[in-house]
Parts: structure tokens; sequence; C-alpha cells
């Protein structure tokens, strides 16, 4: 008999499904009110929330990978933090410290374009209430909130060559991850195979052009990405406002 609870692997997730739509209103309210707490706390009130949420994410990421351990589910093909929603959640301590402008605008443009995606389109196989389920949300919403609120609350708004610097840190460390998949067989960043479940990449051909595509793809929603910063940055925004140091 499977376990149904949480540390069940037998719960199927489902995109669009009920759950989904739930966790989605969690999301939007958990933003709101981020946003509006950033503007009621202090710097030092505001930069130890991101630490705080920063180590929350990391140690998330280090509990679900011992419970995997643990029940002898660990499987280094699919299971190490890799991925880059994954991996900046368990390095996110070093990420969001002391918020560097120049770090963070590749964090941004990443975590917008990928993990907000992640987020509306998941790469989920296991459903509410298992470990997996919190693991894959507590990661996707906490990077998502806190370059939402080091982005308003420390100014650290991103430049537009940003986009080219991100691009060309993205595709290093996609190079990276072929020769690991190759030795592990194993489909990090979906570099050998789609995902099983549905995603944004099924529109885009069979294997190599979907990663063709997502390339291109990539660097229009870099640009749509910075829209909103360069309407804040025309309309609203204060030039000498703009941080380009680390906060600390």
């Amino acid at each position: 008999m499977s376990d149904q609870g949480f540390l069940s692997v037998d719960i199927f997730f489902e995109s669009f499904s009920p759950t989904h739509m739930v966790t989605l209103v969690v999301f939007a309210f958990l933003l709101v009110a981020v946003i509006f707490a950033g503007k009621k706390l202090n710097n030092h009130q505001n930069l130890l929330f991101g630490r705080s949420l920063s180590v929350f994410m990391s140690v998330s990421v280090s509990v679900w990978a011992g419970l995997h351990f643990i029940y002898d589910r660990f499987d280094i093909a699919v299971d190490l933090p890799l991925s880059l929603c994954n991996l900046f959640a368990f390095i996110a301590p070093l990420l969001f410290w002391n918020p560097d402008h120049r770090r963070f605008e590749v964090i941004y443009f990443m975590v917008m374009c990928g993990t907000f995606q992640a987020i509306l389109t998941p790469d989920l196989y296991v459903g509410f209430p298992g470990y997996g389920f919190f693991k894959y949300w507590i990661v996707h919403m906490g990077l998502v909130l806190v370059v939402i609120h080091y982005l308003l609350v420390f100014k650290l708004y991103p430049r537009p060559k940003a986009m080219i610097t991100t691009f060309i840190w993205l595709n290093i460390y996609l190079l990276s991850l072929v020769p690991v998949n190759l030795w592990l067989d194993a489909n990090y960043f979906y570099m050998m195979e789609k995902p099983i479940n549905p995603s944004i990449l099924d529109y885009f051909g069979p294997w190599p052009f979907y990663i063709m595509v997502s390339e291109v793809l990539a660097f229009v929603f870099f640009a749509v990405a910075y829209v909103p910063i360069a309407i804040a940055k025309k309309y609203f925004i204060n030039p000498a406002t703009i941080s380009l140091q680390s906060i600390e």
C-alpha cells in the first residue's frame, strides 16, 4: 500500500489542476505581502528577511536531498541541484546575503524568465502533501519573492547590457552540463530530451530544435523582463537612486 502523506512520492501532480490553482493564489498573496512588507521595513530588516528566506530555501533543498538518501530514493541522474532553480536555491545564502548589483542583474533575468515559467507550467511529479511538492514550491516561489523584494527595496534595477551578460553566462553553464549529462546518463536542464510533463518546450519541435528555439526565446524573454524596468526607469525612478554597490 502506498503512503499518501508527507513522505509519499506516489501522489501525482497535474498542471492547472485545483491544487495548482490554489498554489498560484497563495503565490500571488505572498508576492503582494512581500511588496507591502518591504515598504514598511527598514533596510536592515529587509536584508534580514532576504537572508532568512535564502537560508530557508537552501535548507529545504538540503532536507529534500537528505530524505531522498534516507529512503533510498536519491538518483544522481535527476536529483543533483543542477537545474538553475535548485542550484540558485541551494546556494541562495551566497547569492543574496550581501546583494551585489552586477550579480543580481544576472539572477534577475534568469529567475524572472526561467523560474517564473516553472511556476506557471511546473515540471513537478509529486503532488500535495508530498515533501517533493513543498520543496518545489518553496524553491520557485522563494526565488521570485526574494528577487522582487531586493529589486524594489534596494533598487537593484538591471541595465540593458546585463541581458547579454546573462545570456553568455547561461550558455556557458548549459555547455558545462553536456558532459555531465553524458557521464551520468542524465537530462539536467533538458539538454538531452524534453520533460515528461507538459511544458512550453512541447511547442518547439524535437531535439535539438527545441534547444535552438529556446535559445532565441530566452533572449526574447530577457527583453520582455526588462520592459517593466525600462518603463519604471523612464517614468518613475530617479536614476540617482539606483544602487550599483553591494548591500551590507
